[in-house]
């Protein structure tokens, strides 16, 4: 797996920005409607419920099926509504790869989270999105037609959905929150964030970022060198750009978490919203908390002073579900 994955995170994971993703209008049915919550619960009482433990699908795609593995909790299972997390690989990295690296699906059921870990499109695997790599296929129709299909089998709260990746699952994660911020209350990218197009435009969503200061993949500055992917925005922009998005004060706050982390906390968004960038001082294209030598040989060090599946999910126990 090391060997996958070192090749994978060496390739490029995105072109050149594109405009803002587009956001789409909730779907009548799904999490909010013109500020309404009009199904706060979904899949409680399925005539077709996932088990508990891990199901293994295949849901259709454009491209045709696609699999797609769901972990239950046991509380999900026994009909107390769940937090739902999708949790995103990345770049020609599949799914079980992904989990087999960072270990976030499992310490998220740990915390009673029902969790989704898709595949991407092909060729690939990879993510599709807006500012990215896009060959066409839409990605993000698809994950929306994956989490309606979990929501109607499993027991989850709508109001609490969130979305994490890393490198080109960053990306999407931060696309996911531009084109369907009805949807998740969250999102947390790591090593990516700056591989799409920002949307300042759009409706606020909680959002975390963490990202290694020494990243020689998808650099904190970015790059705009054709042919020389991965091609980027500089991540102050899409920080930025989350922070317009959430009406949040100029100045934030700095908290310095461990000799190797700072964390940039953004002031007084709107509703409470919240904007946070971890910085990973001297990090690589890395998980944090997850070392794994032989990549760093291509990736960069990781940082252990912190643990990216803690921090993410401490960041989503905290959001406040949407309203």
């Amino acid at each position: 797996m090391a060997a996958t994955l070192t090749l994978a995170l060496a390739v490029a994971t995105a072109c050149a920005p594109l405009p803002s993703p587009g956001e789409q209008d909730p779907v009548p049915g799904r999490g909010i409607v013109a500020g309404v919550d009009v199904a706060p619960t979904g899949g409680c009482a399925a005539t077709d419920p996932l088990p508990a433990g891990r199901s293994t699908l295949s849901i259709p795609s454009a491209q045709g099926p696609r699999r797609v593995v769901v972990d239950v909790p046991s509380s999900a299972a026994g009909g107390s509504p769940a937090p739902l997390l999708l949790s995103l690989h990345p770049f020609l990295v599949d799914g079980a790869g992904w989990e087999q690296y960072a270990g976030l699906a499992q310490a998220a059921v740990e915390r009673g989270y029902v969790v989704i870990t898709p595949d991407g499109s092909q060729p690939g695997p990879r993510w599709s999105v807006p500012g990215g790599l896009d060959l066409g296929v839409d990605d993000l129709a698809h994950l929306s037609n994956v989490t309606d299909h979990v929501e109607d089998r499993t027991c989850v709260d709508r109001n609490r959905e969130f979305a994490a990746g890393f490198s080109a699952g960053a990306a999407m994660s931060q696309a996911l929150s531009c084109t369907f911020p009805w949807r998740f209350a969250a999102v947390a990218a790591s090593g990516g964030a700056n591989l799409t197009s920002p949307c300042p435009d759009a409706a606020p969503t909680d959002v975390l970022v963490l990202h290694g200061t020494a990243d020689p993949i998808a650099p904190v500055a970015g790059s705009q060198v054709p042919f020389a992917p991965p091609v980027g925005l500089h991540l102050e922009q899409v920080v930025a750009a989350n922070r317009t998005r959430a009406g949040c004060s100029a100045e934030p706050v700095i908290d310095v978490v461990a000799a190797d982390v700072r964390v940039e906390r953004s002031t007084g968004c709107d509703d409470g919203r919240r904007v946070e960038w971890w910085q990973l001082l001297g990090a690589g294209h890395t998980w944090a908390g997850q070392p794994a030598p032989l990549l760093e040989l291509v990736t960069g060090p990781t940082t252990t002073s912190i643990s990216a599946n803690e921090v993410v999910l401490d960041f989503f126990d905290s959001t406040a579900p949407r309203t």
